[in-house]
């Protein structure tokens, strides 16, 4: 559940469905483009095989187009998830060559942004992708080496944030919050990254 992989981003996510018996409607995406990566948690509406659709539906335009900037995904995201039983979600988008960090979130999901000095919330719109959505605003922000991005679906409580370091180890934290935080009454999932400027794209 850990992908060291040959990108300078090291990163860890633990899901949890409600039931054991159905699909989680939770769902992330960590995936690399040239010189960068996309980093985004995504809550399929209520729990079970619907609510995982909708997740998978945004999983696949993520993916596809993980090089575009985080408002053009969400858009897209929007589109293509009409009829469905729609999404929260937070795409983050890391760029190692311009050293900055964008992110749109919409709905009732978590992100955090935690330097050497700061930890900075990454604040989400109200709205739910796929039925509607606030006008979106793409925030920005510097990326340093050492830069760590907690990201959650509310299936995970908040507290978990206060046991994230930014020099802790993200399979261990992604362990730990979802053993301690996650909620009895919803799917849970978190995806944990740090950018370390190891390895080559």
């Amino acid at each position: 559940m850990s992908e060291p992989g040959p990108s300078p981003v090291t990163w860890a996510y633990r899901s949890r469905p409600l039931s054991p018996e159905s699909p989680s409607g939770d769902a992330h995406v960590a995936e690399p483009f040239p010189e960068g990566m996309l980093l985004a948690v995504i809550d399929g509406l209520g729990h079970g095989a619907e609510a995982a659709g909708a997740s998978q539906l945004a999983v696949g335009v993520l993916t596809a187009r993980a090089a575009a900037n985080p408002a053009d995904l969400v858009r897209d995201c929007h589109a293509a998830l009409r009829g469905s039983r729609g999404v929260a979600m937070l795409a983050v988008s890391l760029s190692f060559a311009e050293a900055t960090a964008r992110w749109v979130g919409i709905g009732n999901v978590e992100g955090w942004h935690f330097t050497a000095q700061t930890r900075v919330a990454l604040i989400s719109s109200a709205g739910v992708v796929g039925y509607q959505i606030s006008p979106l605003h793409c925030r920005q922000a510097r990326l340093a080496p050492g830069d760590l991005f907690a990201l959650a679906t509310d299936g995970i409580s908040p507290a978990f944030i206060d046991d994230v370091r930014v020099d802790g180890d993200p399979d261990e934290m992604a362990n730990a919050a979802l053993t301690r935080y996650a909620r009895p009454n919803d799917d849970a999932h978190v995806l944990i990254a740090r950018y370390d400027q190891r390895g080559s794209q």
